[in-house]
C-alpha cells in the first residue's frame, strides 16, 4: 500500500506489475502478503543489477551523446573555465563523474575573468554581476544564469547590531567596509548603497576577494557575503540578512563554438546545486527565516524544473534528481534505425507514425541531442548515437546475464509463469 501511494498509483496495479516482473526473470523477487512485503535474495539481487543497469545507460548516454545537438559541435575533453568564485572547485569532482567533462579552472578578479574570456585564454567564465548579465565582448558568447544570489552583512559579534535577526544599511554608513571589484570595475558595496538611495560609505577599502575575506576574518571592517561566496565561518563573526534585501546573479559564459547548449546547461545547474547544498551545510538556520526559506524554494525549484523533475512539496532539501531514460524509448530509436524510416519502423511496431515521432521527439528533448538525422532517403543514426546504442545492447546483456544467473541459484517459477515472449530483453520488460 505504501509503494502505491508513492507512486501514486493503484494497489492493485502495484500487484500486476510486481508479478509481471516475476514472470519476467522467471523467478519470485517478492515475498507479499496481504499488508506487507519485502525482497527476495533474488529480488535483491536483480534491484541492485537494475540500479546498475539504469546507472550504466545515464552514463553512456551523457559520454556519447550528451552535448551532440542540433549546433553540431562535439563537447570537449577539457573546459578550461576562469572564476571568481573559489567554489567552483567543488563541482570538478561532480563534473567529470556526471558530465564526463574535466575542468581547467583559473581563479581570477571579476574584470580579469571577462579579459580572459574575450582574450581568448579560456572557453568559458563563471562571474556575478548586480544587474542583468551584459558583456560587451567581441567574442561571441552565450550566458547561462546559474543563481539569483542574495547578499548578507558579515559583522563582529560584538558589533552593537549583532543581536538584531535583521540590520538595514542606513545603521551601517558609519562603519569601515570592505569590498572587492566587480566585472565592469563597479565596487560591490558602493553600487548597493547606492541602490538603496545611499551615498557609499566614507570608510570603504576596495581589494580582491580573497584580501577582504582575510580583513573580514581578523574584524578589521564589515562587508557582504552571499549563498555562493566562500563563507567566512569563524566563532568571531556573525552574518545577519539586510532590510534591503540587496541581491547579485551570478552567471556562466560560454563560447558556444566550443561549448554546446546542452552541455553548458548541464553545468550551470551543477554548479548552482553545488552552491545550494553548500549554503544548507553552513547556514541552515536562515531557513527558519521565511523569506530565505522562499528563496530556497524558489532557487531548488527552478533547479529541479530545469533537470525535468520537480521535488514533491514535502520532501526535503536537497539537490534534484535527474529524469532517467526510458528504456522502451531507447528500443523505439533501435526499431527507427533498424528499419530507415519511422514510417516503416510504426507498421512494424503496430503504433501510428505521429505516436511513434512524439516518442522520438520526448527522447531527443530529455537529451538534449539530435539523435536521427531525417532526409528524403530515410532515417539513419548520428554517429554518438550509434555509439551509445551499441553500449545499451552491450548493458542489456549484462542485465540478462545477472537475471539468469539467479536462476542457478534460486528456484525458477513453474514453467507455465514463464513469460511469453523469452525474446524481449528483461531491460525492456523492467522498464515498464
Amino acid at each position: 500500500m505504501e509503494v502505491a501511494r508513492r507512486a501514486g498509483t493503484r494497489h492493485g496495479t502495484v500487484e500486476r506489475r510486481l508479478d509481471r516482473l516475476d514472470r519476467a526473470v522467471g523467478l519470485p523477487l517478492t515475498l507479499r502478503s496481504r499488508h506487507t512485503a519485502r525482497l527476495t535474495a533474488a529480488g535483491t539481487r536483480m534491484l541492485i543489477a537494475g540500479r546498475r543497469f539504469f546507472h550504466q545507460i545515464d552514463l553512456a548516454a551523457r559520454t556519447h551523446i550528451f552535448g551532440h545537438g542540433s549546433e553540431a559541435v562535439e563537447a570537449p575533453e577539457v573546459l578550461s573555465i576562469a572564476s571568481t568564485e573559489p567554489l567552483l572547485e567543488e563541482v570538478v569532482e561532480d563534473a567529470a563523474a556526471s558530465l564526463g567533462l574535466l575542468l581547467s579552472i583559473r581563479h581570477e578578479s571579476p574584470h580579469q575573468v571577462a579579459a580572459q574570456l574575450a582574450g581568448y585564454h579560456v572557453d568559458a567564465a563563471y562571474t556575478w554581476s548586480l544587474d542583468s548579465p551584459r558583456h560587451s565582448l567581441e567574442r561571441a558568447t552565450r550566458t547561462y544564469d546559474v543563481l539569483d544570489d542574495p547578499l548578507w552583512v558579515i559583522l563582529p559579534r560584538d558589533h552593537p547590531l549583532a543581536g538584531r535577526d535583521k540590520v538595514s544599511l542606513v545603521d551601517l554608513r558609519d562603519e569601515a567596509w570592505v569590498s572587492e571589484t566587480g566585472p565592469s570595475s563597479e565596487i560591490l558595496v558602493a553600487r548597493v548603497f547606492q541602490a538603496a538611495g545611499l551615498p557609499a560609505p566614507a570608510r570603504l577599502q576596495v581589494t580582491g576577494a580573497s584580501v577582504a575575506r582575510g580583513i573580514l576574518r581578523r574584524g578589521d571592517a564589515i562587508g557582504l557575503g552571499s549563498p555562493t561566496h566562500p563563507a567566512v565561518l569563524e566563532p568571531s563573526l556573525v552574518r545577519r540578512s539586510l532590510v534591503e534585501r540587496p541581491r547579485r546573479t551570478t552567471s556562466l559564459l560560454v563560447d558556444p563554438t566550443i561549448v554546446p547548449r546542452a552541455l553548458a546547461g548541464r553545468l550551470a545547474a551543477l554548479i548552482a546545486d553545488s552552491h545550494l547544498r553548500r549554503f544548507v551545510e553552513h547556514h541552515r538556520d536562515l531557513l527558519d527565516e521565511r523569506w530565505w526559506a522562499q528563496w530556497y524554494a524558489e532557487q531548488t525549484g527552478h533547479l529541479a524544473r530545469c533537470a525535468g523533475s520537480v521535488p514533491e512539496a514535502d520532501a526535503p532539501p536537497g539537490p534534484a534528481e535527474v529524469r532517467k531514460l526510458d528504456v522502451e524509448d531507447l528500443h523505439l530509436l533501435q526499431a527507427v534505425a533498424r528499419h530507415g524510416s519511422i514510417n516503416r519502423a510504426a507498421t512494424v511496431l503496430s503504433i501510428s507514425q505521429s505516436a511513434l515521432t512524439r516518442r522520438i521527439h520526448r527522447l531527443e528533448q530529455a537529451l538534449g541531442a539530435r539523435l536521427l538525422l531525417r532526409s528524403p532517403r530515410g532515417t539513419s543514426l548520428t554517429g554518438p548515437t550509434r555509439q551509445f546504442l551499441v553500449q545499451l545492447t552491450r548493458y542489456e546483456a549484462e542485465f540478462r546475464d545477472a537475471a539468469i544467473a539467479c536462476r542457478t541459484v534460486d528456484r525458477p517459477l513453474p514453467h507455465s509463469h514463464w513469460p511469453a515472449r523469452h525474446s524481449a530483453p528483461v531491460a525492456a520488460q523492467l522498464s515498464g
